[in-house]
């Protein structure tokens, strides 16, 4: 019976105004009571790890939030911000000393003394640290990610993936110490140039790639990085997009995956399956006002059971026969790489200006992602230009490419299975009930 109640992830929307711990957590509760939704091959772990197959992977994951949620900087950031843990913890540990680790629950660490933040008592269920690499941070849930610990100095193998990315911007302008002051200047900090950047691109107010932050983390992040530049000051940034992520933007795109064709393709589906079960009806209702013998009706199930069965799973957004054919459609964004997204004139001047050329980045990420550049806009790209002008044929009958992770196959079929069994169920009543019916004898 289960098979007939089968749901795909519910669509989790986004908190209204600025994200904090508060906010994100009813988005881990709602996922905890929906644990058996998304199978473990398409868990947070793997996607994030780039371990799934396409239309999974994490290149897929970046492009469903730049252009179908509009917040692809949370993923940024996070890969970001994995990658620095990473190597602020390779470093020698002589210029490390330099930037010592932060602590929010210290009443002296907060910009207006405001006391216990409450961070440490935010319950972590964090397993992507381990999978990339780090693999301690389950045990130390009252520290944060800068706790966890490495095997040696060897890097992870996403970290190794990823690499290190050479920046040429000169750093910003260091406020010097007052005169007798005892603190020592922030600019001989281990990354602080890069630091710098991340805070001008993610972190300050009307930065090309603004983070959704409360006022009070924002502040209390800024304040803890002018002071150190040691992993644990974007603890409170790293809790709150690891709950979005994880809880929120997760199952939203794992469910949004198991959409197979586009939304022509998608409404000519359903117009196709209405047409299916209309053409069962008029069959029906023919035969049993015809003289003709009343088994012959039961060639009307044929009609109801395919169309039902389109119908309901065209609901889902899935196509039964690009399913038997492991194939989707292409989106909008990927019909021409070579005039799409990261082959743009305008997308290279935009990372000229921002003194990082994409040649010297793209082959030291698993995906295409530009760290740092303008916003993670979409209206004025090539493939919008080119999509707009197609004709509506084309749209619906687009190209298509093959689906290789097989977690969303189970989910596809079990969604298929589901719909098969429905349409049986009302099929059959039908067929009893107009093969019941006496002849008209009208022709």
């Amino acid at each position: 019976m289960s098979i007939l109640f089968y749901k795909k992830p519910d669509y989790r929307p986004k908190c209204e105004g600025p994200l904090n711990v508060q906010k994100c957590q009813k988005y881990v509760e709602r996922t905890r009571e929906c644990k058996g939704e998304i199978p473990p091959d398409l868990s947070f772990e793997r996607i994030i790890s780039n371990k799934a197959l396409p239309p999974c992977s994490l290149q897929d994951f970046i492009d469903y939030l730049a252009y179908v949620t509009n917040d692809a900087e949370n993923l940024q950031f996070y890969l970001w911000l994995v990658d620095y843990h990473q190597r602020f913890h390779n470093a020698p540990s002589g210029e490390t000393a330099l930037s010592p680790k932060w602590n929010f629950d210290d009443p002296h660490s907060s910009p207006r003394n405001s006391g216990n933040s409450g961070y440490s008592n935010v319950p972590c269920s964090d397993k992507t640290l381990s999978v990339l690499g780090i693999n301690d941070f389950d045990a130390i849930e009252e520290e944060d990610i800068s706790n966890a610990s490495l095997v040696g100095d060897r890097p992870s193998p996403y970290t190794a993936a990823l690499g290190t990315l050479k920046f040429s911007e000169l750093p910003l302008n260091e406020t010097k110490p007052p005169e007798g002051s005892n603190r020592r200047s922030t600019s001989t900090q281990p990354f602080r140039v890069e630091i710098n950047r991340i805070i001008t691109h993610y972190i300050a107010p009307g930065s090309p790639r603004e983070l959704n932050l409360s006022h009070k983390d924002r502040a209390a992040v800024l304040y803890a990085l002018r002071r150190t530049t040691h992993p644990s000051a974007f603890h409170p940034i790293k809790k709150v997009l690891d709950m979005t992520l994880r809880s929120q933007s997760h199952p939203n795109f794992v469910r949004w995956s198991i959409c197979n064709g586009n939304k022509p393709w998608t409404i000519f589906l359903r117009t196709f399956a209405v047409c299916n079960i209309a053409i069962g009806f008029a069959i029906a209702i023919l035969l049993t006002l015809s003289h003709a013998s009343r088994w012959y009706r039961i060639l009307a199930a044929l009609e109801w059971w395919f169309g039902i069965t389109n119908l309901i799973a065209a609901y889902q957004g899935l196509c039964v026969l690009l399913l038997r054919r492991h194939t989707r459609e292409v989106r909008p964004w990927e019909i021409d790489e070579q005039g799409g997204r990261y082959g743009s004139s305008d997308e290279e001047v935009g990372l000229r200006h921002s003194k990082i050329l994409y040649e010297e980045t793209k082959s030291r990420w698993p995906v295409k992602m530009e760290l740092f550049g303008p916003p993670n806009t979409w209206d004025h790209q090539n493939w919008m230009d080119r999509y707009g002008v197609k004709s509506i044929f084309k749209k619906t009958f687009e190209k298509e490419v093959a689906t290789q992770e097989h977690g969303l196959h189970f989910m596809q079929n079990k969604i298929v299975r589901q719909a098969e069994a429905w349409a049986l169920i009302i099929t059959i009543p039908l067929t009893i009930f107009f093969t019941a019916l006496p002849k008209g004898n009208l022709y």
